[in-house]
């Protein structure tokens, strides 16, 4: 091939991965209008063209941005694109045909595609800043999704994630800096020297927030219950799993053993893998339950962390198995919200539990399956130790997990005399998300969204064929027939009970630790308004007392800063600002 050729060919590779982030943006302004609504589904076209067309290590550099932004693909980066791009293109349907042109709808797909920028942002991003601006898109437009279309619960739930979020951001941002410090301000991603404990304690928070690991986790069962299904199906599928890949970016793994670390990762991943199990038992909807199998895998992948922290030649077996696990609980788990959106289709209702619950075998691992592959290839790393506690720890989880699920089941099926559609289901919740729009203002069958989750069922249903060795497909079925014969019993039990018989069970909380937290800062609040009380009513009566003087004077002077704090003045000024930065930015050398 010619030499014009070949820069054909590189200017297309390097716009075809500039389009994969700036697509979304440019097209973020467009769909607020109803009539442009269907762009959603073009924004994610560009990523999965990238995926087809370019190698595997494509690069775009682009120095007059930033800092100096470089765009890249690598083997973990590519398949994180792969699955990302597959949980918003198959969300983004939903978002179109069921949403509809309701109040509310056109912010909401704005910020659905910032958050996609953002994301895709993020993987791509070979550099800090990069990845940081990625993160930070995505974390603050999420905030609008979980708040859609407004209410008590959300507006808590997103308190709650905007307040976590920017620590987890303020977290990462220090990190990044101190990093800097020691590699430089464009030091290449993944990171090529071991941080300081500093900087690991920093990511471990501030990713770890975004993960759900606990004691971190108090916004995610709150989100993943109030948002509406689109977005907690990115939520948990796609926009979660940016805490793994920032992990094995930063962390100096298969470089140098930090056994501490390594040890705290391990304990802190064993504690939430467990609690959170138990805690999501004793949910009753499923929606929680979902979420507490959630912070129960983020506590898997910290403890795989620790374990490669502990051993560095256990990182090549061991990135592959976190990359492989990252990608089927995001399929598997997006599928599972997005499936809850789809239960007040009658027609469908037959089909649509009978996909439920072959997605919650897939997450409880049971054979033939895709988290039973996912298992297979963590094995060697989690056996590794030889530690007989945690081979037990597992088990239990293991168990546990089937457990799980077999409770989600539970509550998705409908009792004798108990409407299908409200089964396990809050009212608060039933308004929100799974009648998610106005009758008049969507189709009476949304056909495309149901094909899009009959789609992402068939691809989890082939991935353990088509990725996995037969050796991996029985895996965990010691563990399930155990798991069945400790559900089944109870399982006949409870059935066979009358509907409202017996004692009524008190409804576990979304926030756990938030609502622990929420008294003692009730408290606090109500001691400091007794304390300065007194003091404010006397600043008050001051206050009175000198505008009523000055009224007797005369009229005061203009307020020139008046006009500069109104809200119009304040906005243009900050528009001005914004824009002259980033023209500074464009024409520094």
């Amino acid at each position: 091939m010619g030499n014009p050729d070949r820069r054909t060919g590189v200017w297309a590779m390097s716009g075809l991965l500039l389009a994969v982030v700036l697509v979304p943006l440019l097209l973020a302004p467009l769909v607020v209008h109803p009539a442009w609504r269907w762009l959603v589904l073009i924004a994610p076209l560009p990523a999965l063209a990238s995926l087809a067309l370019l190698p595997p290590d494509a690069t775009l550099e682009l120095p007059w941005l930033l800092l100096g932004t470089a765009l890249g693909l690598d083997e973990t980066t590519w398949v994180f694109l792969l699955f990302t791009t597959l949980v918003w293109s198959l969300a983004a349907v939903p978002v179109v045909e069921r949403l509809g042109t309701a109040a509310g709808t056109g912010r909401f797909r704005l910020l659905f595609l910032l958050a996609l920028a953002g994301n895709l942002w993020l993987i791509l991003a070979r550099e800090p800043v990069g990845f940081y601006v990625g993160f930070a898109i995505m974390g603050l437009a999420a905030y609008g999704l979980i708040l859609h279309p407004g209410g008590l619960m959300r507006r808590r739930a997103g308190r709650v994630y905007l307040a976590m979020t920017l620590i987890g951001e303020l977290a990462l941002f220090v990190a990044l800096l101190l990093m800097a410090q020691t590699q430089g301000v464009t030091w290449s991603l993944p990171a090529t020297s071991a941080p300081d404990g500093t900087v690991i304690a920093l990511l471990l928070l501030g990713l770890g927030i975004k993960a759900g690991l606990m004691p971190l986790h108090p916004w995610l069962p709150l989100a993943y219950g109030a948002a509406p299904a689109p977005a907690a199906a990115v939520l948990s599928g796609a926009m979660s799993k940016v805490a793994l890949l920032g992990w094995l970016r930063l962390l100096p793994l298969g470089q140098v053993a930090l056994p501490e670390w390594g040890m705290l990762f391990v304990w802190l991943g064993l504690v939430s893998l467990l609690v959170a199990l138990g805690v999501g038992l004793v949910q009753t909807d499923p929606r929680r339950v979902l979420a507490y199998s959630s912070i129960s895998k983020a506590g898997l992948f910290v403890l795989l962390l620790g374990l490669l922290l502990l051993e560095p030649t256990l990182t090549p077996i061991g990135v592959g198995a976190l990359t492989l696990y990252a990608a089927h609980h995001a399929l598997v788990k997006s599928g599972l919200f997005l499936g809850l959106g789809l239960r007040d289709l009658d027609p469908a209702r037959p089909l649509v539990r009978a996909g439920l619950i072959l997605l919650a075998l897939a997450l409880a691992g049971a054979p033939l399956t895709s988290g039973a592959l996912a298992k297979s290839v963590a094995k060697p790393v989690l056996v590794s130790p030889g530690w007989i506690w945690l081979d037990l720890a597992l088990m239990l989880a293991t168990v546990a997990t089937m457990l799980l699920m077999a409770r989600f089941v539970w509550l998705i099926w409908p009792a004798p005399g108990v409407d299908d559609g409200h089964r396990g289901a809050l009212p608060m919740l039933r308004t929100s998300n799974d009648t998610q729009a106005p009758v008049g203002s969507q189709p009476a069958f949304p056909i495309w969204s149901l094909a899009a989750w009959i789609l992402l069922l068939g691809l989890v249903a082939g991935f353990p064929f088509v990725l996995g060795e037969p050796s991996a497909w029985p895996t965990n079925a010691g563990a399930m027939l155990i798991a069945g014969l400790i559900a089944a019993p109870l399982a006949l039990a409870i059935w066979r009970r009358a509907p409202g018989s017996g004692r009524r069970v008190r409804r576990r909380s979304l926030g756990d630790l938030v609502v622990l937290i929420e008294p003692i800062l009730a408290a606090q609040l109500w001691t400091g308004r007794a304390l300065f009380g007194r003091w404010n009513a006397t600043v008050e009566a001051a206050r009175a007392h000198l505008y009523s003087l000055g009224e007797r004077v005369g009229s005061p002077p203009p307020d020139p800063e008046r006009t500069l704090r109104a809200w119009p003045t304040a906005g243009w000024l900050w528009l001005g600002v914004t824009v002259l930065l980033l023209l500074l930015v464009l024409v520094a050398p």
